[in-house]
């Protein structure tokens, strides 16, 4: 039987609807019937065809490479990485199909060919290409370039970016980028992390933390024994919005807990009322066109 043949076969049962079992069955049985070098010829021929058999011939790929892959098949990989490159540069159209084929198998390739396709995706710098970067250097850390992750973030400020620096970072680069990822990035667990793991020390910072993320504050002075008031915690928790996209006043009161302060808790507890009407408040300002059709309705 002929690389033709088969291929024709997958093509026959390929591009059917997901509810057609048996086709998608017989697709996966006529995959498996290719060995590993026509499975890498065929995936360069079929770029252009439908998801189902891309995913298909690939996965199997995947799962005949494992956790080692023998030195042939390697040498197999770099040349198909070389053919759908080219093919990718020959026709933009297929650039997105082909970048998610190098990022699922760039763990599996020589050193040389995984910086090759890193740059590939630099020069490329669309957000699609650098997340699959990212999603590669956090793979395979030893791959990770803080100035190109730096870079990018300051292009974009791509929250993927700063939780790149924050999580691999060496504390001397997080440092003196610290006050940029705290003012300019809204996910208060990547600055938690960044702080924590470039050991701040910097009242500067902290209070540029204490000033923007009330709620990730009270969350690193429980996680790191940071001194606090009563007075100046209960404070915090009040400047909170009820919201954790907005600002997370349960993480802030869970930190309270965590802290061990039962009577802070009971002071937060008397204070509910005067929470949800200033959480009313907020979100009348925030959503009016909503807010006003429900007063109608309730007339």
């Amino acid at each position: 039987m002929t690389l033709e043949n088969i291929l024709n076969r997958i093509a026959a049962v390929g591009g059917q609807p997901p509810y057609a079992s048996d086709g998608r069955s017989l697709l996966h049985a006529y995959v498996a019937c290719l060995t590993f070098d026509d499975l890498c010829t065929a995936i360069a021929l079929s770029l252009a065809e439908p998801a189902d058999i891309r995913l298909a011939l690939r996965r199997r790929l995947l799962r005949l490479l494992g956790d080692s892959p023998a030195a042939d098949h390697r040498d197999r990989l770099v040349v198909l990485v070389e053919e759908t490159r080219t093919l990718s540069d020959a026709n933009t159209a297929l650039r997105q199909t082909v970048d998610a084929l190098h990022g699922a198998l760039i763990r599996h390739l020589p050193i040389a060919t995984q910086h090759l396709l890193l740059q590939r995706w630099v020069n490329h710098g669309t957000r699609g290409a650098m997340a699959r970067w990212l999603k590669a250097t956090s793979d395979t850390p030893s791959l990770f370039d803080a100035s190109v992750a730096l870079a990018y973030w300051r292009a974009t400020r791509d929250y993927r970016a700063a939780k790149s620096l924050a999580c691999q970072a060496s504390p001397e680069v997080l440092r003196p980028v610290l006050s940029e990822i705290v003012a300019h990035c809204e996910e208060g667990w990547i600055i938690s992390k960044a702080i924590v793991r470039s050991g701040c020390v910097d009242e500067v910072i902290w209070n540029l933390v204490r000033a923007s993320h009330p709620a990730t504050y009270l969350y690193l002075c429980a996680q790191l024994g940071r001194e606090i008031s009563d007075d100046d915690a209960f404070n915090l928790v009040c400047a909170c919005s009820s919201s954790a996209l907005q600002g997370g006043r349960g993480l802030a009161i869970w930190a309270i807990g965590q802290m061990g302060n039962v009577a802070l808790l009971d002071r937060i507890h008397g204070a509910a009322e005067a929470l949800l009407g200033k959480d009313i408040t907020e979100l009348r300002a925030r959503y009016p066109e909503i807010l006003a059709r429900t007063d109608e309705d309730n007339q």
